[in-house]
């Protein structure tokens, strides 16, 4: 796999942060959003409540309907779905609408940190980088970094609703519950674990889009030097190289990312198994009533569903923790050419001299070797 990410090593003003040095950053940006953010709280709280309030309402009312036979009875828990229903609906539309809100704001503000970053630098770095790849990182990576909110909106608000099915679990059957608990150490493995492989690949997928962003906008900018001296046909061999570069490393992404559904649904394959077999004879038994034993057939999807959005969302959460990593290092980088001197102005004669010059950008490529003028 190496020869496919040939290329695409890291800028030289690349830093490697860590997760939680990179989630203070990203807080920061968002404290002064604190007011739709509560609003967003609030609404992932109700949101988890509701939904995990539903299977539970439906349970309790087979239990009452097969005990009564009761056609109030069965009106009652209609209307108190269809409440629970709508109390969702309006929940989850204050949380969109006050998270784009927010996000929306923070991506303004980090375009603008990192655009002020750029303008910012002196020319020498604009010597060394693409001019294509800083603009993927002004344009691109910040819009991606704003899908990280998003992301941690989903997952916190499908924890809560988890930990509500399982307390409501445990209270009905222990033994039922535990079994289905047995299997959640296995799904958090696998998604941990892939946690690493996951932003490697994420963040490959980002320099290369960089490259192409570069290398279309160079040869965008120089097409009339290219034209004039024939060279169409090298610019177009130079951005089929890339392209297929770009092929490959997002093929190879695709492969992991949709490696972990695949894993992630056997387990929910075999929780099913387990817990219709085990809720069946308890119920044959007398353990447990029916509206009971259809709540934990229900309860493992609803529950393994959310583990396995969490494992999908994963592969976006990395690629906007990369793409934040990137934006970052742009706003990071240090000056090249400092300048310390401070010489005083004597006076002026009306000429300047340039006597025995050295210059250099690198120290590889020489401008000026013993140059010397006088202008008068």
């Amino acid at each position: 796999m190496g020869w496919v990410m040939d290329g695409l090593e890291s800028d030289s003003y690349d830093r490697t942060y860590g997760d939680v040095r990179l989630v203070r950053r990203i807080f920061a940006y968002f404290k002064p959003q604190w007011r739709p953010m509560l609003v967003v709280a609030a609404m992932v709280i109700l949101d988890s409540v509701v939904s995990a309030g539903t299977p539970i309402l439906i349970s309790r009312g087979i239990d009452v309907v097969a005990s009564t036979a009761s056609s109030a009875a069965l009106w009652v828990i209609a209307l108190g779905v269809l409440l629970f229903y709508s109390l969702g609906w309006v929940s989850n539309y204050y949380r969109q609408t006050r998270s784009a809100e927010a996000v929306s704001n923070v991506v303004l503000k980090l375009s603008e940190d990192a655009f002020r970053a750029v303008t910012e630098r002196d020319l020498s770095f604009y010597d060394e980088q693409p001019s294509g790849k800083i603009v993927s990182r002004v344009t691109s990576d910040t819009t991606a970094f704003g899908d990280v909110v998003m992301l941690v909106t989903n997952l916190i608000s499908t924890l809560l609703y988890v930990l509500i099915l399982f307390a409501a679990l445990f209270v009905i059957n222990v033994r039922l519950a535990m079994i289905v608990l047995a299997t959640v150490p296995v799904i958090m493995g696998l998604a941990l674990s892939f946690r690493g492989v996951a932003r490697r690949v994420t963040r490959n997928a980002r320099r290369v889009l960089a490259e192409v962003n570069a290398l279309i906008q160079e040869s965008i900018s120089g097409i009339i030097v290219a034209k004039n001296f024939r060279q169409e046909a090298a610019v177009y061999e130079g951005f089929l190289k890339v392209n297929r570069r770009a092929y490959q490393v997002n093929l190879i992404r695709g492969w992991v990312m949709n490696t972990i559904i695949p894993l992630l649904e056997t387990g929910i394959g075999v929780s099913v198994a387990l817990v219709i077999y085990y809720g069946g004879a308890a119920q044959l038994r007398g353990l447990v009533t029916p509206g009971e034993w259809f709540l934990f057939v229900q309860t493992v999807g609803m529950i393994w569903f959310p583990m396995t959005s969490v494992a999908s969302f994963w592969s976006q959460f990395q690629d906007g923790l990369s793409a934040a990593e990137r934006v970052f290092s742009l706003m990071d980088a240090g000056p090249r050419v400092i300048q310390i001197a401070s010489e005083p102005v004597k006076t002026l004669a009306g000429r300047i001299d340039f006597v025995d010059v050295h210059f250099s950008y690198t120290g590889r490529e020489v401008v000026f070797d013993g140059f010397s003028l006088s202008v008068a």
